[in-house]
């Protein structure tokens, strides 16, 4: 059927799958009374009147008993998931607001995985928006086109962002590093990857399929050994791209370019050291 997909979309939000096809009904014959909407569903009467109700209750649906007939309408679709939107921000903050009071550690430490590729995104979205100092990112186009809408020119001028790109197109306010290599065509893999790693506390490793529209595998991090290594690692991976870049080049200046890219570099690791002292310190007492 053509409204399979509507349908379940409905259910989704909340809705019955009476409830659902009595609102998809609605929406195609408007104005009707509760009587000839079973009759032309197919439902029984008693069914379809509780049905309405509750859809009156959740906001998707108005009566009208002026004439002494009961009638029902839909609410326009865009005020209804308006409504849904508002309650649900209303019920997030009450939520996050009594879970504090709890006085419990949120964050998990351990290895986890990442089932959801609407999840990934939200993950590396908030190691972006939370990031404290320094952001490493390696990755291939199809996950890149979502999450560079993250890296603003407010979160460049607060922090430092790496971002290693295989796409060829340039990523504005970010440090960016063209992985243009011969021997790596990403077209020719079987999959794409995202990588984020956060300050060296936090890392996200995410594989998609070819297309990038199907998540094959993600695990998450917040564990401070792991992560350091993860991201000790990928400094000096993308710091040895920069520098081969420059010895295959024709520059004239290159040598005086590895130099200017070492030192740039220098910054990331003396940050590395004081981050690795830290941990290694909170890890003794």
């Amino acid at each position: 059927m053509k409204i399979d997909k509507l349908l379940q979309m409905l259910r989704e939000m909340g809705l019955s799958e009476l409830e659902a096809y009595i609102y998809i009904w609605l929406l195609g014959n408007k104005r009707s009374t509760g009587y000839k909407i079973a009759g032309q569903i197919g439902k029984p009467v008693a069914n379809t009147y509780k049905a309405l109700k509750s859809l009156q209750q959740k906001g998707a649906v108005v009566s009208d008993k002026s004439s002494g007939t009961v009638y029902f309408d839909t609410i326009p679709i865009e005020e209804f998931l308006n409504k849904i939107e508002n309650e649900f921000k209303t019920k997030r903050e009450q939520i996050i607001e009594e879970v504090n009071k709890l006085e419990v550690q949120q964050e998990p430490t351990g290895i986890y995985e990442l089932q959801s590729k609407e999840l990934v995104f939200e993950k590396a979205s908030s190691m972006i928006k939370s990031a404290q100092n320094t952001l490493l990112i390696d990755g291939f186009p199809a996950p890149m086109q979502t999450i560079k809408q993250y890296l603003t020119e407010d979160r460049a001028n607060e922090i430092t962002i790496y971002v290693k790109n295989y796409s060829g197109n340039n990523i504005k306010h970010v440090h960016q590093i063209q992985a243009s290599i011969p021997e790596l065509i990403y077209t020719e893999l079987n999959g794409q990857w995202l990588i984020v790693l956060k300050d060296t506390v936090e890392s996200l490793i995410a594989f998609f399929s070819k297309d990038g529209r199907e998540l094959i595998h993600c695990i998450w991090t917040k564990d401070p050994f792991i992560s350091f290594i993860l991201f000790n690692g990928s400094a000096y991976e993308f710091n040895f791209t920069e520098v081969c870049e420059q010895i295959y080049s024709d520059d004239s200046n290159k040598i005086e370019n590895m130099k200017s890219i070492i030192e740039r570099y220098k910054n990331m690791y003396r940050y590395m050291r004081v981050e690795e002292k830290n941990m290694l310190n909170t890890k003794s007492k």
